[in-house]
């Protein structure tokens, strides 16, 4: 599979990484979860095979884009996938994120209408009642303070990863520790915060939507996810065996769950 590193300069002056994978005719951008960055996406490109072209952007704070002077919102960095879209000359794109990526996902779907062909939201939420949002907030506040950051991984990784997240010889769990550690308390946080924003962005006319869910996921559970579906018009409803990151641990059950929505695609 072809992987490229890239790079695009948005409108505020930042650098945002990006990576490629594939040159296939069909293009997904790809949005990934909180702490993690675009690299996530290889194995689920190998799966997809070679018909698909994936570019996955790194988030600010995440992987090899800096955090910034900007303060963190879901509109900002839906801008930043705007961003890499005009520097790849892509008019538009099938839209997939996972958990937070989910909901950068339906910021992009509000804020560029016209450019976003279908989105798949995976693992993620359409919107937060006062009682999440409160929860959310102290979630954002705990993380920031000192020793914080070390008790939310610990209960992160147990919410994406259940009874595995003890197995250090995991290569996903290890690689999932770095870097939620490596994004730091500060990040987590302003991203924590910027997630409650998830619900302000609609569309009159939503793109065709995929929402997908893990069976076994510890972190958004089944009536989340359903909740999800029923809230936007025409939405497929589907779940895959596995857990919160369900995308990057079993790759080849999640292709093989999207695969008929894409293939029922216009655009192409």
């Amino acid at each position: 599979m072809t992987e490229t590193l890239q790079t695009a300069t948005t409108a505020d002056g930042a650098t945002i990484a990006y990576q490629q994978f594939g040159r296939g005719p069909r293009l997904i951008t790809c949005l990934h979860s909180l702490a993690l960055d675009g690299s996530w996406y290889a194995p689920l490109a190998e799966a997809l095979g070679d018909d698909y072209r994936l570019l996955a952007p790194d988030f600010r704070g995440h992987g090899m884009t800096a955090r910034g002077g900007s303060a963190i919102t879901l509109g900002l960095v839906a801008g930043d996938v705007a961003a890499m879209w005009d520097a790849e000359n892509v008019e538009s794109s099938v839209v997939l994120g996972i958990s937070l990526g989910g909901m950068v996902a339906q910021a992009v779907s509000g804020s560029f209408p016209n450019r976003v062909d279908a989105q798949i939201l995976m693992a993620t939420r359409g919107a937060y009642d006062e009682e999440a949002i409160r929860g959310t907030s102290a979630r954002a506040a705990e993380v920031r303070a000192p020793s914080g950051l070390e008790q939310a991984e610990e209960m992160t990784m147990h919410r994406w990863f259940g009874d595995a997240s003890r197995n250090e010889a995991d290569p996903l769990v290890r690689k999932a520790r770095e870097q939620f550690r490596n994004a730091g308390g500060n990040t987590i946080g302003a991203y924590f915060d910027a997630m409650t924003e998830v619900g302000t962005f609609h569309t009159d006319s939503p793109p065709p939507t995929l929402v997908v869910g893990g069976d076994d996921d510890r972190s958004t559970p089944r009536a989340v996810i359903e909740q999800l579906a029923a809230s936007i018009t025409g939405a497929e409803l589907r779940f895959a065996r596995g857990g919160h990151l369900a995308a990057f641990d079993n790759p080849r059950e999640v292709a093989a769950t999207v695969r008929p929505f894409l293939e029922g695609l216009d655009c192409w």
